[in-house]
């Protein structure tokens, strides 16, 4: 990709990369503090590696550089990046595959129902559940070790 050029002034800032830091500190001295500001990338796009695209041929969207998560607890951080673009919901779902069966990961009730046929409905119910399957530790002290401290927690079959 060639030079873009640009008309030379004064610039009050001058940020090197679009990433999204540079983004949001360009946008802000511009929005907030009325400065002038010159961003310079490399790249032929903004965003750094969190970049997507729509595909021509496909119409699928794709993340140049591998996907990234947008997370926070800051409902003004979110009103803030949603005012730049479309966010597409995620919710993260780890599963592991026990004995040719797809479970979530980690352990909780949908999982131990799944592997063990149960209908454990609430966390009381798992309680109890754990508690038939633990196993202490024989010296009856505090677990010496990891595999002692899976057992007294979990039990043999978990």
């Amino acid at each position: 990709v060639g030079a873009v050029h640009f008309q030379r002034k004064q610039y009050d800032v001058c940020i090197a990369g679009a990433g999204l830091s540079g983004a949001v500190l360009a946008e802000r001295y511009a929005s907030q503090l009325n400065k002038q500001v010159l961003v310079v990338e490399q790249r032929d796009h903004i965003g750094g590696n969190c970049y997507d695209y729509i595909d021509e041929e496909t119409g699928i969207r794709v993340s140049k550089y591998g996907a990234h998560l947008f997370h926070t607890n800051y409902e003004r951080a979110w009103e803030y990046v949603q005012r730049f673009s479309e966010w597409s919901p995620y919710e993260h779902e780890v599963q592991g595959l026990v004995n040719g069966r797809h479970v979530p990961i980690p352990v909780n009730i949908d999982t131990v129902n799944a592997l063990f046929n149960a209908s454990i409905a609430n966390s009381d119910e798992m309680d109890v559940w754990l508690q038939r399957e633990q196993i202490k530790p024989a010296h009856g002290d505090a677990p010496k070790d990891s595999e002692e401290m899976a057992l007294s927690r979990v039990g043999k079959r978990l």
